[in-house]
């Protein structure tokens, strides 16, 4: 049989487990998208894997669930199943053989292996548990061809060991230890240990990323590219978040979408007036964001318009005093 990569095989292992409960489901075909979005992968990808797995689907029903999971399953699973033994009853092994017991019926373990004298030559959940120096005459007596080691890290070397030796072709390890195993045995190893510490970092990375305050938001609405800039580079380098718009119109959507707190907003852009119709608008549309104004025409705007009607909070002569701007902003935001 032609080797399948791993990364393949484990998406085969997932598709049939998703495609399983869509079957009990009732539903009788799917789409690529539709697998895609359950397995997080592309549908690309999930057409490429059933195309490989000799599998085409039909345009208008999409494929056949029942026919994907034969095909998987003939490519997965043996006729007669696989017998499988683990090493190490204690609370981690008892909890695999929990595990396992309904999980498939090509997979069943069929012997256990122990050197406490406690659960040594008993049975657990049906299982027969041996004594460890029985270890290689059992998987050969019994055809045993999948190993777990569940036991201690310290004889895990010795364990794999014995299992190769013994004609066990594949072994998945449930130990801290990194084990070095002949190309002829597959090595699946599962550090428990590793994954909680790593779920652990992440944990910390995270919530300390939730500490921090989120950055203050500031759209800059102004035609003058040079003032825009200008204004971007002072307000980032203080950790301030920048949006940037060259027109009233645009402007007006960042401030729908992005909720900015604070706008710097110039009057004259595309019309002479353009600043004073993006406030109205602002004020039809009651977003209430502090604005600051700024023109060459500030004084006189000033003395003509009611600033409290339209949530403006100052309004700045150009050219603008960049100290003073940053006051202005650090008081109203």
């Amino acid at each position: 049989m032609e080797s399948i990569n791993e990364r393949t095989v484990e998406r085969l292992c997932l598709y049939r487990r998703l495609l399983r409960n869509h079957a009990k489901e009732g539903r009788k075909f799917f789409y690529s998208h539709d697998l895609a979005e359950m397995a997080h992968v592309t549908s690309v990808q999930v057409r490429r894997d059933l195309m490989y797995i000799g599998y085409s689907g039909n345009n208008r029903k999409g494929y056949e669930t029942d026919g994907i999971l034969k095909n998987i399953s003939n490519i997965l699973d043996t006729k007669e199943g696989q017998k499988m033994c683990l090493v190490g009853v204690g609370n981690l092994g008892k909890a695999l053989v929990n595990f396992f017991s309904d999980k498939s019926d090509k997979l069943t373990i069929t012997a256990l292996f122990d050197i406490d004298q406690k659960i040594v030559g008993k049975s657990y959940q049906g299982i027969h548990c041996y004594h460890i120096s029985l270890l290689k005459d059992i998987i050969t007596e019994k055809g045993i061809t999948i190993g777990i080691i569940s036991s201690s890290g310290k004889s895990a070397k010795e364990i794999a060991s014995d299992m190769s030796e013994a004609g066990i072709a594949s072994i998945i390890n449930f130990t801290t230890t990194p084990l070095n195993l002949p190309e002829t045995t597959h090595l699946e190893e599962l550090d428990l240990t590793a994954s909680l510490e790593k779920a652990s970092y992440y944990a910390k990375l995270l919530k300390n990323k939730e500490k921090k305050p989120a950055k203050k938001k500031i759209l800059i609405v102004d035609d003058d590219p040079d003032i825009t800039s200008a204004y971007t580079a002072l307000f980032e380098s203080r950790g301030y978040s920048v949006i940037t718009s060259a027109d009233s119109g645009s402007g007006l959507k960042r401030a729908e979408k992005d909720s900015p707190d604070i706008i710097l907003l110039d009057i004259m852009m595309e019309q002479p007036d353009s600043g004073f119709m993006f406030l109205h608008e602002m004020k039809e549309k009651k977003l209430e964001i502090p604005v600051i104004m700024s023109s060459s025409i500030a004084k006189a705007t000033a003395s003509i318009i009611d600033v409290s009607q339209l949530n403006i909070k100052s309004i700045l002569q150009k050219p603008v005093d960049l100290d003073e701007l940053v006051r202005t902003v650090q008081k109203y935001i």
